[in-house]
């Protein structure tokens, strides 16, 4: 079972400031994930700065095999240090998964990591060392499903300092707070929403420091395969239908001439849905003029072609994660909603080209290749694994 680790963060500026002083990358390959939170020193651009030049140096250090010796060395090369405190400009924490499971932290002058499992406030085995002069925390475990992850910036501890906590929110009550949430059930991005929303009411609506909190879900992948177009090669029907229903996860036809083959050749009815979600009076106008979906058994959606990949186009320009998604059961919605979803997406793109559709033939690629290309990036663009196979 391969573990996937689903990540959410927000930032909040110190009040009067337009940019925040810490930052936060995600590098990610198919066999690693990394995610690195960086404060700088004080608020403002050059905190920002700083904190930038940090999160950038260790992630892509990290993602190129770099120990933390190597990468903690080339900040120090590369960072100034404040003359009056005598303290690095910016502070990190990274966390470092292979293969979904086996983990490495380090953190370095930042709040511990809280990790929540089975319900419970875990304490991880952190070992205190000297590199470079500088004092850090390591630890080594391992990811189970169901773990809730958060690092977070100096500001969430001090939230709410001389209010409703007397020295701040505090590492401890985030902690219990972070518990709590978890017994929701929800996602990564829900849970960074509810810890910004309390941050912000503990300052009053003006951050007295740069707050971030990087929220995690450890869970099962979620793969889906969409299939879009016939094949060049009318004798690859059957391969195609083969290579769709043998996929794992989430099963989408884009297409009423590739609904028609499939289910030609699995023998079974296409039943279309005649009347449109959006002609039933509980769709928002958006979704008038979305075809009709259909059903094929082992199929989780069948959808019209070129006009619905188009309009889920729009709405992924639209929407960064699923929960920007306007309602909705109309094609698209669905579509956008399982792709926004999905952490691997395949797609299966036929190239027959339509004679009928003279700009295919004279472009040489149809508008369906050049609809798939843009969701491919703009899912890329949110860390999703996506492959493109022609057929």
């Amino acid at each position: 079972m391969r573990l996937f680790i689903e990540v959410a963060w927000d930032s909040l500026a110190k009040h009067g400031e337009e940019l925040c002083g810490d930052c936060v990358r995600v590098a990610t390959t198919p066999q690693s994930f990394i995610v690195v939170l960086s404060d700088g020193l004080g608020s403002g651009v050059k905190a920002n700065i700083m904190a930038t030049l940090t999160a950038e140096i260790a992630a892509s250090m990290f993602q190129r095999g770099a120990s933390v010796e190597e990468v903690i060395s080339t900040l120090v090369a590369t960072l100034p240090e404040c003359s009056v405190r005598k303290l690095a400009y910016a502070t990190f924490a990274a966390l470092l998964v292979e293969r979904g499971r086996d983990a490495y932290l380090v953190e370095y002058d930042t709040p511990p990591l809280i990790l929540i499992r089975g319900g419970q406030i875990w304490s991880l085995p952190r070992v205190e060392r000297e590199v470079e002069g500088r004092k850090i925390h390591e630890a080594h475990f391992w990811l189970q499903e169901g773990d809730y992850l958060v690092m977070v910036s100096d500001g969430y501890v001090h939230a709410g300092v001389g209010g409703l906590y007397r020295l701040g929110w505090g590492w401890q009550n985030i902690a219990v707070s972070v518990r709590r949430w978890v017994q929701t059930g929800g996602d990564a991005h829900s849970l960074v929403r509810a810890l910004s929303n309390t941050a912000m009411r503990l300052y009053d609506g003006k951050p007295g420091d740069d707050s971030t909190a990087v929220a995690m879900r450890v869970r099962r992948t979620v793969v889906a395969t969409i299939w879009t177009g016939p094949p060049a090669d009318r004798e690859q029907d059957a391969q195609a239908v083969a290579r769709l229903m043998k996929s794992r996860g989430i099963k989408v036809i884009c297409g009423g001439t590739t609904a028609q083959i499939a289910a030609r050749v699995l023998g079974q009815e296409l039943k279309v849905d005649w009347v449109p979600p959006s002609k039933r009076g509980n769709t928002p106008s958006r979704a008038r003029g979305t075809p009709p979906t259909a059903r094929l058994d082992g199929v989780d959606l069948v959808t019209e072609g070129i006009l619905t990949l188009g309009q889920t186009v729009s709405l992924l320009e639209q929407a960064k994660t699923v929960h920007d998604l306007p309602p909705g059961e109309d094609a698209a919605s669905r579509l956008a909603r399982i792709l926004l979803s999905a952490d691997e997406i395949h797609f299966l793109v036929g190239t027959a080209i339509n004679p009928n559709q003279v700009a295919d033939v004279i472009r040489g690629e149809s508008m369906r290749m050049l609809y798939v290309k843009e969701l491919a990036r703009q899912l890329e663009q949110r860390n999703k694994s996506v492959t493109l196979e022609r057929i």
